[in-house]
């Protein structure tokens, strides 16, 4: 019984965090999550252009525009990819 009730403290008390939350007034976290992608999606077919656009978003003076561009770069190597 203690075995049962341990293991669903630690299911409800355990969150995986992905490093990215949109909209919530910071790019840092929009940054840190596309880091921790775009190499691993270098087969993406709008891969150069993620990286583009990750170079216009952290030059940003709005951190409105920044969220908002990386999410686009996001979008561009989030599986399934989109090809436009």
């Amino acid at each position: 019984m203690k075995a049962l009730l341990l293991a669903i403290v630690l299911c409800i008390g355990t969150t995986a965090w992905a490093g990215h939350s949109q909209n919530n007034g910071t790019c840092a976290d929009d940054i840190t999550h596309w880091s921790n992608m775009i190499e691993k999606r270098s087969d993406a077919p709008l891969y150069a252009k993620s990286k583009e656009l990750y170079n216009v978003a952290i030059q940003s003076n709005s951190v409105w525009q920044c969220e908002n561009l990386m999410e686009e770069a996001l979008r561009m190597i989030r599986r399934p990819y989109p090809t436009e």
